[in-house]
């Protein structure tokens, strides 16, 4: 019986030292985008070209996308994006415009993306902690002139319950959950698409040639 005892007691303290030094080492993530919508073709969008742009605004350690946890909740070793974020979230952006009929090119329609927060934090409860992510863009839609046809935060949110160990597999459960919850956020607001076909077409009217006059007609 005090065998068996002193084994389990080994055994806890075994897997205990073991968690910890895990919880040393850095992890690291590979992101994929997979959509959270099915996209539809939209009417005009054959006709507008957009330029995605995005811009990293967070403010540091920009590959860090979360930290592990131990049982109290205290913050361990960092985990980071394989992938570059701004990379990701453009490829991600042309995605569901090209499922919508846009053409990705050179413009003359830019959509214009920040990257303000792309974090994954775990929640630390009695028995599991839950893994939520925030992911924050500020968008625009903009012509070659600068004019700005369309300005908004856009924001999505991914959550992993029941997390038992704080490494990376939930971090990037929830951070892939949140930029599909973001894009689809932006990609269903009416706003912006129409943003983008009425950027082409004020481009499309300032480039047209203005109309000449018949012979003999003086300009007034």
């Amino acid at each position: 019986m005090f065998a068996k005892k002193l084994l389990r007691v080994a055994v806890g303290v075994g897997l205990a030292v073991l968690m910890s030094a895990c919880a040393l080492t850095e992890d690291r993530v590979d992101l994929v985008y997979q959509s959270a919508d099915t996209a539809a073709p939209v009417s005009g969008a054959e006709s507008v070209t957009v330029k995605v742009a995005v811009e990293d605004v967070r403010p540091a350690n920009r590959d860090k996308v979360s930290v592990k946890k131990n049982g109290y909740g205290m913050e361990m070793a960092a985990i980071r994006a394989n992938q570059d974020v701004p990379t990701l979230v453009r490829q991600a952006v042309e995605q569901e415009l090209r499922g919508r009929g846009f053409t990705i090119g050179d413009g003359p329609v830019f959509a214009v993306i920040e990257v303000a927060r792309f974090y994954a934090d775990y929640k630390t409860g009695f028995w599991s902690s839950d893994n939520v992510s925030d992911i924050q863009l500020n968008v625009q839609v903009r012509d070659t002139s600068g004019h700005m046809y369309y300005g908004k935060g856009i924001s999505g949110i991914g959550t992993t319950e029941g997390v038992m160990i704080m490494d990376g597999g939930p971090v990037k459960k929830s951070l892939e959950t949140g930029l599909a919850v973001a894009l689809r956020n932006l990609m269903q607001d009416p706003f912006f698409v129409q943003a983008l076909i009425e950027a082409q077409e004020a481009v499309a009217r300032a480039a047209a040639p203005a109309p000449s006059l018949p012979v003999g007609v003086p300009a007034s």
